[in-house]
């Protein structure tokens, strides 16, 4: 694998769980979404994840950590500049980490957007938000993946 890359969404344990992939030998780096509108504490976190690189394993790998703003504060935007970053380093492969209702709509965009291989995992600990909230706020994002593709 050649880079993890984290989007965007909630202050949830996404980031803990790409340095733990990453720990584990899935990759040496992590690009992680960092739109510009992400405000107080989230931004915080978001802000000492990103300055903690490199992360040195228990083995003696070091991690880079990455953050990147997005071309735009979606989904679609975070899609466009991690498979521009993705591109200009000559990456093949990527594992994108985001939560459980999200994964779906997020392969669609990086299968529209870069020609390597995608993967896309949830969480192993669900984010909070309801599944009628997010069922709800998915249906919308995936009419529009499919009428309107990111790339």
């Amino acid at each position: 694998m050649d880079a993890i890359v984290v989007v965007a969404g909630a202050n949830d344990d996404r980031y803990v769980y790409a340095r733990h992939l990453a720990e584990e030998g899935v990759t040496d780096r992590i690009l992680v979404s960092r739109p510009p509108s992400s405000t107080g504490a989230y931004a915080g976190l978001l802000d000492a994840y990103c300055a903690s690189t490199p992360v040195r394993t228990r083995d003696g790998r070091d991690i880079d950590i990455e953050c990147f703003a997005p071309d735009v504060d979606t989904t679609e935007g975070e899609t466009t500049a991690a498979t521009r970053i993705a591109r200009e380093r000559g990456w093949n492969s990527l594992l994108v980490v985001t939560y459980w209702g999200h994964v779906s709509r997020v392969r669609i965009y990086f299968e529209q957007c870069f020609d390597g291989s995608v993967y896309v995992t949830d969480t192993p600990r669900p984010l909070s938000k309801s599944r009628k909230n997010a069922l709800l706020h998915e249906t919308g994002g995936y009419v529009k993946a499919l009428v309107s593709p990111a790339c």
